[in-house]
């Protein structure tokens, strides 16, 4: 499972990177904040996607986090369905 967090301030580039994210089925579980799976492929190509697009003032990171440890999350508040996002749970469409 991968978190992608970014601090980008330009509303067209933020955009451009919540469509790359989409694109690639991130879930969004905050409003800097993404979460979703990707294999080798999909990863070198959403990074350089991602690159492309991302000013040299902007922060975006891609942080891996084991099965095991995205199990161990805790949430406090208002959070996300652990078990949508890690496709545990089908998404129902309608």
């Amino acid at each position: 499972m991968y978190y992608a967090v970014y601090n980008i301030t330009n509303n067209s580039t933020r955009n451009s990177i919540i469509c790359i994210l989409k694109n690639q089925g991130f879930v969004r579980i905050q409003k800097s904040v993404f979460c979703g799976s990707l294999s080798g492929q999909n990863k070198k190509d959403m990074t350089e996607s991602i690159k492309s697009v991302v000013d040299k003032n902007d922060s975006f990171y891609l942080i891996l986090t084991c099965n095991r440890c995205f199990g161990k999350i805790k949430i406090i508040g208002k959070g996300f369905d652990k078990e949508y996002v890690s496709d545990k749970k089908p998404a129902v469409v309608l």
